[in-house]
């Protein structure tokens, strides 16, 4: 049987599927259901010092996007886009706390780990925050520098206001690793000029572990009103956005490979499949919101055990022997060996869907089947993603 147990900044993990800070880990009550459901670990809802930000969440609005944009209805496509508007924990810091610490004794009697998450509007605040949630218990703390919906709430510097300023950002995570005495990993906006850059100056002010990414900023009309959906600008994210924070999981696999940071990864993370992509790409743990929040608690522990079954068909004896090697056989694109498309002439259909999709006058049409003019094909695989016969065509390395 596969060991699914995963080694974060020397935090023991029991599988890498974690629940996000979000509504699903908004007090005791949720976090204890995500235990139950098969978590490995839970992340608080962020606590703040934020009146503004909690009061926020009192009116929050969440819909559920199909691919047209539009509010799903009941039927939500696996590619589905979570937009919303929403704020921090529901309760101040003094009121909050006791949850956290119900949440952290009911974690260590269920094999689970119970992650802090704050997020404040000065710099002391930061400070208090941080303290005040590892005297709770909790063995890893997560600064949310990602939030995206300070933004839209002018004055309010926390969340992505603190991680779209370099240099300030820098200064919370100093002060805030020389505060307390368990790892700090910082929760970032992908709305940033380089996070490979401000992954290294956040290692540096001393936080050993980064949350890739949180959501962006959206805006989507309803068209049949003429207003905005959910009144304005909102969060943005959901599966639809895998392919953007693999990206960034893999650069910061890539380059600071050498100095070993943890990565945690989250925003578009569905189902186990993206778990293994997240963790192929280099991610340590996973963390899981948008589809929780539509199928229910119980979809963490469903995807822990395919998780599991799959390890065990690929042969892996642990998660180790798959972190990051996607990343580490990534390629520049000046290293890509040349292809060529061929075609099994007994598996087309001669459809015609490959001669629109070719752009270089490669495919050619044939009485029964179509074929490749050799001189012509680079091998750009545009003729085999448009067939709808498997095994019709294949592209493949040419020495």
């Amino acid at each position: 049987m596969a060991d699914l147990s995963i080694d974060f900044c020397g935090v023991k993990i029991k599988n890498p599927l974690v629940a996000a800070s979000a509504e699903p880990t908004l007090n005791a009550h949720n976090m204890k259901k995500c235990i139950d459901a098969g978590a490995g670990g839970v992340i608080v809802k962020t606590m703040s010092d934020s009146p503004d930000m909690r009061e926020l969440t009192t009116r929050s609005k969440w819909r559920f996007l199909n691919q047209k944009h539009e509010v799903a209805c009941g039927k939500v496509p696996r590619a589905f886009s979570l937009y919303g508007r929403s704020g921090l924990a529901l309760e101040p810091p003094e009121e909050f706390l006791p949850e956290v610490e119900k949440a952290v004794k009911y974690a260590a009697v269920h094999d689970a780990v119970v992650i802090g998450s704050i997020g404040s509007v000065t710099t002391k605040g930061w400070v208090t925050l941080a303290k005040q949630m590892e005297q709770t218990g909790v063995p890893l703390l997560e600064c949310n520098f990602g939030c995206p919906h300070p933004h839209m709430m002018p004055g309010v510097k926390t969340g992505m206001e603190v991680g779209q300023d370099f240099e300030y950002a820098r200064d919370v995570t100093r002060q805030v690793c020389e505060a307390v005495n368990i790892p700090v990993m910082i929760k970032v906006t992908p709305q940033v000029t380089s996070l490979i850059e401000f992954t290294g100056q956040l290692m540096d002010a001393g936080a050993q572990a980064v949350t890739l990414t949180n959501r962006f900023i959206g805006f989507v009309p309803d068209i049949e009103t003429g207003k905005p959906l959910i009144y304005g600008k909102a969060g943005c994210g959901g599966p639809w956005i895998k392919p953007l924070t693999l990206r960034w999981i893999h650069d910061i696999r890539q380059h600071y490979k050498s100095r070993n940071v943890f990565i945690a990864g989250t925003n578009g993370a569905y189902d186990w499949r993206d778990v293994v992509m997240f963790m192929m790409s280099g991610a340590h743990i996973v963390e899981m919101c948008s589809a929780v929040m539509v199928y229910g608690y119980e979809w963490l522990g469903k995807q822990v055990q395919k998780l599991e079954k799959w390890m065990d068909e690929k042969g892996y004896g642990s998660v180790d022997e798959f972190l990051g090697i996607a990343t580490d056989a990534s390629l520049a694109y000046s290293e890509m060996p040349p292809e060529k498309a061929h075609v099994n002439a007994e598996r087309c259909t001669n459809c015609g869907r490959c001669l629109k999709a070719c752009f270089y006058q490669a495919r050619q049409p044939g009485d029964e089947a179509t074929w490749v003019d050799m001189n012509n094909c680079i091998g750009c695989g545009g003729c085999y993603s448009v067939c709808p016969a498997k095994g019709a065509i294949e592209i493949s390395v040419v020495s």
